[in-house]
């Protein structure tokens, strides 16, 4: 083997062991953790749990859904599509309320609401409670169509709502 060949296979073995390395870096730093223990996956649900019968949504609950920038599937239940117009309704009051607005400042950005809903509608205890508030005001003669902001009770579910919101306003510098 003369010098020349030598230096090649030299710099090919030193090319893959510096590739090998960088490599490695890179598993470490997704995964410090990894090497030590097996890799465990996020358990959050991200994803609201489907309530009432499929398909059951009203051509009214659908065009209120439109008018707030939602595509609605036919597949959607009359529940969840109220649960999503309460959820939109108590974010906005929320949000309101943190920004300290008035009802012509108009609604947060469409990013805000969608993680503020996501939110709601992904914690049991505030979607329960937000079905609760929407269920009581349809009872009490208010349409879920209405485009009033109402005044909240200051609870344990507004204050994580609220803090979330916080979160974002602060983010975006608002």
């Amino acid at each position: 083997m003369d010098l020349e060949t030598g230096l090649v296979i030299g710099a090919l073995v030193w090319g893959a062991w510096v590739l090998l390395k960088i490599h490695r870096r890179r598993q470490a730093l997704g995964d410090p953790s990894a090497s030590i223990v097996g890799v465990q996956e996020k358990s959050k649900n991200r994803e609201m749990p489907r309530i009432g019968e499929p398909g059951s949504v009203t051509f009214n609950q659908i065009q209120a859904l439109q008018r707030n920038n939602f595509e609605p599937d036919k597949n959607w239940s009359e529940e969840e599509a109220a649960l999503i117009l309460d959820g939109v309704k108590y974010l906005r009051c929320v949000c309101r309320d943190v920004a300290e607005a008035d009802l012509d400042d108009g609604p947060p950005p469409l990013e805000v609401q969608n993680e503020l809903l996501r939110f709601i509608l992904t914690e049991q205890d505030i979607r329960d409670h937000v079905r609760k508030w929407g269920e009581e005001r349809r009872a009490s003669g208010l349409s879920e169509f209405d485009d009033d902001e109402p005044e909240l009770d200051q609870n344990r579910q507004y204050e994580r709502v609220k803090k979330v919101a916080k979160d974002f306003f602060v983010a975006n510098g608002k």
